[in-house]
Formats: C-alpha cells, sequence, structure tokens
C-alpha cells in the first residue's frame, strides 16, 4: 500500500472521530462525496456511508441540500429557511387537560 494511499485511509477515519460543527461537517460530507465516486471498492463504500450520517447530521442541524443553478454549478449546503426547518420538524400534539 502506497504512502499517500496509507494517509488517505487515515484521513478518513480521523474524519469521524469528534464532533463537529457544521462548517466541519460539510468539509466531510464533500470528501466522503468525492471519494464515494471511487471505482467500487471497500473505501468507496465506507465513504458512502460516511456520506450519508454527515448528511443526517447537517439536516439535524438545520442545513439543507442546495441544488445547482446552472450546468457547471456544484450543489451543495446551505442553513435551510426558518419555515423548512420549521416543516423539517415533527410536531407534537398538545396534551390534554385533566
Amino acid at each position: 500500500m502506497s504512502p499517500l494511499h496509507s494517509s488517505f485511509i487515515l484521513a478518513l477515519l480521523l474524519a469521524g472521530t469528534a464532533p463537529a460543527a457544521a462548517d466541519d461537517l460539510v468539509a466531510r460530507w464533500q470528501r466522503a462525496d468525492a471519494a464515494c465516486a471511487l471505482p467500487a471498492s471497500p473505501l468507496a463504500d465506507q465513504a458512502c456511508e460516511d456520506r450519508a450520517r454527515y448528511a443526517t447530521a447537517l439536516s439535524r442541524q438545520g442545513w439543507c441540500e442546495s441544488r445547482a443553478g446552472g450546468a457547471y454549478e456544484h450543489w451543495g449546503w446551505q442553513r435551510c429557511a426558518p419555515t423548512a426547518t420549521a416543516r423539517a420538524m415533527p410536531r407534537r400534539r398538545p396534551r390534554p387537560h385533566a
């Protein structure tokens, strides 16, 4: 195994070890997304799983996926509008008064 390959694997392993701020999670999601696009391998499979885990964490922190506006633009993550976040939150029924 090449030193570069070993370093890449170590970086991916360390990426999931500590709680992260949202900006850091976006960067982690982007790295996992790029690795997920590699040819099929255990590393790519793990990257795809990590990408899904980071997406869930970002959604829970109030981030939404943004779509590309044009053919050469990339999509990514942005803070959700307050109404989008409110719709995503489960509604609770009021407790009946006894």
